[in-house]
């Protein structure tokens, strides 16, 4: 996961972020807030001194976590948190840092305590469900990310995340359809276009497989390395209709 403002995620040894050379599916990683969801029910900033020191040790933890620091952007959320401990927001900076740390447990807990502050939020939702994918809990996965995708139909990422976890459960038909409407959100959606070309190889579908493979590796070329290391593409090598070379 990363812990950054942009849309477009940074990319890891020269692979796309989210790809998987297992037998996984890439997941969409999340972005950290600058401060709490500007939703109704949070603990706001009041502008007191003690708020506004909260604020400024979690705009510290993003520009941490962005450089890398994790330890430390935990340690400045922690300090936000101790200083406003109602501010949804803080816990899940906090939560996204102990994944990017691999404490898996952490993060659910943080996550798991920004909902109950918060209430329902998509995008909280959608980082619970993939931590729970990853701790190979992926009945509750498909709960949280469900209730997202319900929540906030229009963003392709939960879609894809949900997808993720279909395939981990073998159902190609469900993780096709939903990798699906990911790129029929966002055509240029080279993560899930991925993805699809992977579920599509592994029920046989290898012209469709090939289709979608080509798209992803023009949007990130650096898929055509993934593409080499996982091996969902081998049976489909030689078929007629695959054409892309690996």
């Amino acid at each position: 996961m990363t812990n950054e403002n942009a849309e477009d995620k940074a990319t890891q040894s020269g692979m796309p972020s989210g790809a998987e050379t297992g037998s996984e599916m890439g997941r969409a990683a999340p972005a950290a807030r600058e401060e709490a969801p500007d939703m109704q029910g949070l603990g706001a900033i009041s502008g007191s001194s003690t708020a506004t020191e909260a604020d400024r040790y979690n705009t510290l933890g993003i520009t941490q976590a962005g450089q890398g620091m994790a330890l430390q952007a935990i340690a400045s959320f922690s300090k936000a948190i101790e200083l406003d401990p109602e501010n949804a927001g803080y816990y899940y900076n906090r939560g996204i840092a102990h994944a990017n740390d691999g404490a898996l447990p952490l993060a659910l807990e943080d996550f798991t305590r920004a909902l109950e502050l918060r209430g329902e939020d998509a995008d909280i939702l959608n980082n619970r469900g993939n931590i729970y994918a990853m701790m190979g809990n992926p009945d509750a996965a498909l709960a949280d990310l469900t209730r997202c995708i319900e929540l906030n139909p229009n963003q392709p990422e939960p879609y894809n995340n949900r997808a993720a976890v279909y395939a981990q459960k073998e159902d190609y038909m469900a993780a096709m359809l939903d990798f699906g409407k990911a790129v029929s959100i966002k055509p240029q959606y080279a993560e899930a276009l991925f993805n699809l070309a992977r579920v599509n190889a592994r029920v046989g579908n290898c012209d469709l497989a090939s289709s979608h493979l080509r798209d992803a590796i023009y949007l990130q070329p650096a898929y055509k390395q993934v593409a080499r290391a996982v091996g969902d593409f081998d049976a489909c090598r030689g078929q007629p209709g695959f054409t892309v070379s690996l």
